[in-house]
């Protein structure tokens, strides 16, 4: 096969989309900063959506594997509810939660080969590292050496759950290694005091669909039970649990005046009146966010399916979860017919779903773009790519 080298001088090139994707990640995690008023955790979703929207404009019709079709749907309805809705920061939300769509899709279309898989894994191996010393700096463990006291860092945590997906899988695939980076990762939310966060971090090595051998599955799950336990009988967490400083799983209940909710509570009860009234089509994009504020001062639930029930409605819900468990299944489909880190990133992209599903009952993570759905959506763009270059290696050879 004669070889272009101009044209591979081209694909040796590590796309800058992926590059601004995870700096833009990084960007979220430090926060902080203010630009033109605005603080530059709340704009870092904005960058990987201009430059997908540059990718996509110069590569317009370029075939692709990425499953578009599985998604339009659910695009179609939060379109359509966002031209019926009258809500304020309507049209921003909605924008929020396509984005990780458009930067998926725009990766995919990229020139990814072995090269760059390579430098993928180099650059989220980092990128674990230099997360972790940001949250060791933000949580102030650097410089009192000491513990917070109350959860932080809720964000970055789900980040960082994240990262541990493509470790799990790379752990499940043979790399050793890779556990310790996985274990550096799924400590975070501990020293955080994130409660779903621990919990949902710690199933990202049980739960991750590489295929992990079963001895290592459940012995990896009851290292987690055992650790479980004795952080939520260590002091820290039993105030974090329990308004009286002290409780058992038992315990652990919405009735009980003594388990401590972080006022999510009272914000879900708001939410049960209007859904009864609009149960199937919701009151519309970003109705929620109205609802919320006008009674705390807060400006959202802390679970994305009350709000999605509360904005679109069971069937908006309905055709979110739905789409979410085909693309699963698409990138494991494509998982078992791939090999090496394309496989690894299928895996990886594919067991982040099942967290990404846990994380909406506590929290806000669909509209947390820049903290993971950006990263999430490249993690599968990559895979695809290289899925694409390698069947084209193997049509010119």
């Amino acid at each position: 096969m004669i070889v272009d080298r101009r044209k591979y001088s081209e694909v040796i090139e590590f796309p800058i989309l992926i590059r601004v994707v995870m700096i833009s990640t990084l960007i979220a995690v430090i926060g902080g900063v203010q630009i033109l008023g605005f603080n530059i955790s709340g704009i870092a979703w904005v960058l990987p959506l201009f430059f997908s929207a540059i990718v996509l404009l110069a590569n317009f019709g370029k075939q692709t594997y990425f499953p578009v079709y599985i998604w339009l749907p659910w695009v179609g309805y939060v379109l359509l509810s966002l031209l019926l809705s009258q809500e304020p920061n309507a049209l921003q939300r909605s924008f929020m939660m396509l984005t990780p769509l458009v930067v998926g899709f725009a990766v995919s279309i990229l020139l990814i080969n072995k090269d760059h898989l390579v430098k993928f894994e180099e650059q989220y191996t980092f990128m674990g590292v230099a997360f972790l010393f940001v949250v060791f700096l933000k949580t102030g463990v650097l410089l009192t050496l000491q513990l917070p006291v109350y959860g932080t860092l809720a964000a970055e945590v789900m980040t960082g759950t994240l990262l541990c997906c493509l470790f799990a899988a790379s752990y499940a695939l043979g790399n050793v290694k890779a556990i310790f980076n996985w274990a550096m990762l799924a400590i975070i939310p501990v020293i955080a005091l994130t409660r779903t966060g621990m919990v949902v971090t710690s199933l990202s090595l049980v739960l991750t669909f590489a295929p992990l051998k079963r001895w290592q599955r459940i012995g990896a799950f009851l290292i987690i039970i055992a650790f479980g336990l004795a952080v939520f009988n260590s002091d820290r967490m039993q105030k974090k649990m329990f308004f009286s400083g002290s409780g058992t799983i038992t315990d652990m209940s919405f009735s009980n005046p003594d388990f401590t909710t972080s006022g999510r509570s009272y914000i879900w009860s708001l939410f049960e009146e209007g859904m009864a009234k609009r149960p199937w089509f919701g009151f519309g994009a970003n109705a929620s966010e109205m609802l919320v504020a006008t009674y705390t001062k807060l400006r959202h639930p802390h679970n994305d399916w009350l709000r999605f029930l509360y904005d679109y409605g069971r069937v908006g819900t309905i055709i979110f979860a739905i789409t979410i468990l085909l693309q699963m299944r698409h990138a494991l489909n494509l998982a078992k017919q791939s090999y090496g880190r394309t496989r690894l990133l299928f895996y990886a992209g594919a067991s982040s779903f099942p967290l990404f599903m846990l994380f909406m009952f506590t929290d806000n993570i669909v509209l947390y773009a820049s903290f993971f759905g950006n990263l999430q959506f490249t993690i599968l763009g990559v895979a695809y790519a290289s899925y694409s270059y390698s069947l084209s290696e193997k049509r010119d050879s």
